[in-house]
């Protein structure tokens, strides 16, 4: 997907298929070093004041990496 869509997805729940075909649901966002996956928990945890959520919780991908989205919520 370009960036251009991608960014109607951008910090809400979703489906996204990758390439290779695997199916996750997570949100996508922009971050001072790129776009970043998590899942929606993370997310979450990421935006509140509560646990410090770890950079190994986070994968950094790139918009080539993402085939299709469908918003969930």
């Amino acid at each position: 997907m370009s960036l251009k869509d991608l960014q109607t997805y951008f910090n809400h729940h979703c489906r996204f298929r990758f390439r290779g075909g695997k199916v996750v649901y997570g949100v996508i966002w922009e971050s001072d070093t790129g776009l970043v996956f998590a899942s929606k928990d993370v997310h979450e945890a990421y935006l509140s004041d509560g646990p410090v959520v770890t950079k190994s919780k986070l994968m950094p991908i790139s918009e080539d990496d993402v085939m299709a989205a469908e918003m969930i919520s």
